[in-house]
């Protein structure tokens, strides 16, 4: 059975926190964030703050400030906006070792309005000093991202959409059978977080219908200096590259990936398919993604969209 990845990161979390003196700081969210394992094991290294975001990264600062690595949880949009200005300019521009987990990201929470919807974060964190960013996109790549961020001389943030074991997140084997790059090089998709399987999935429908191959490769370290090293040789192989993202297509991944490979003179056309400006409020996550044609069977169109122009 799949895992939740909640447990992924406190399993994680409990087997490193004596060794790397590892606290976790939550606003009110030991059950949103599945703590409760870790607050019976560790309850010494577990600090609740209540409804006050500000307060926990304050709290984190002075944590890290005496030589702790400090795991920050919470509800994404609420920890980034209400406690920017700590985030920013406490623990961003002093390299404090704070890691902020922040989960329901992208379009999950379409039912429950604009205020709880996270699709512009990463445009928001990449400004940020210091900052390491990730998306996860499977058990193995979670795991993946929490020993880099601990060997990270500095702030992180983490961005998990959908942690339950019911998510589009791979399973730790399952991202083995990802692609790599080969003969066909008119068209490949690069994606995030579960866009990952959708787009597999699209990947694998072209090729039984079409036999076209259109190959996938994640993209998991999305902090500024690192994703531009690790989408160059893709840019340069490339005609089309195709950027699926649950976050807003005009300043996500895929237009940082633009305004680089335009700057360097790169030779691919990039694609952007993310969240539209037009931001549909108070439906179900489902139909959040067939709206913004996120699903499969929007990605399958985009593809065959751009493979027939």
């Amino acid at each position: 059975m799949k895992k939740d990845l909640r447990d992924v990161i406190n399993n994680y979390i409990v087997m490193n926190a004596e060794s790397a003196d590892l606290y976790v700081v939550a606003v009110d969210s030991a059950i949103s964030s599945n703590l409760q394992a870790f607050k019976s094991r560790l309850g010494h290294r577990f600090i609740d703050v209540g409804v006050a975001e500000q307060n926990a990264f304050d709290v984190a600062a002075g944590l890290a400030r005496e030589g702790a690595t400090v795991f920050v949880f919470g509800i994404s949009t609420f920890l980034l906006y209400r406690g920017y200005e700590q985030l920013r300019s406490v623990i961003c521009e002093n390299k404090f070792k704070v890691i902020f987990v922040g989960l329901w990201c992208g379009l999950y929470y379409s039912d429950q309005g604009y205020t709880h919807l996270q699709i512009d974060d990463i445009n928001v964190t990449r400004s940020l000093p210091h900052l390491n960013i990730y998306s996860p996109y499977s058990t193995h790549s979670t795991q993946h991202c929490l020993e880099d961020a601990l060997m990270h001389d500095g702030p992180s943030y983490v961005r998990i959409e959908n942690p339950l074991p019911g998510s589009d997140y791979l399973d730790s084997d399952a991202s083995n059978g990802l692609s790599r790059i080969g003969d066909f090089t008119q068209l490949a998709i690069l994606a995030t977080g579960q866009s990952v399987k959708r787009s597999l999935l699209a990947s694998d429908y072209i090729k039984s219908s079409r036999e076209v191959d259109v190959p996938v490769y994640p993209l998991c370290d999305l902090d500024v200096k690192r994703l531009r090293s690790s989408t160059q040789h893709y840019v340069e192989n490339y005609q089309h590259l195709l950027i699926v993202e649950e976050h807003l297509a005009f300043c996500g991944v895929g237009a940082h990936i633009g305004f680089t490979s335009s700057t360097n003179k790169a030779g691919s056309q990039i694609h952007c398919l993310g969240v539209g400006e037009l931001v549909v409020r108070n439906q179900t996550y489902g139909r959040a993604l067939e709206y913004h044609t996120l699903d499969t069977h929007g990605i399958i169109n985009k593809c065959l969209d751009i493979l027939e122009a």
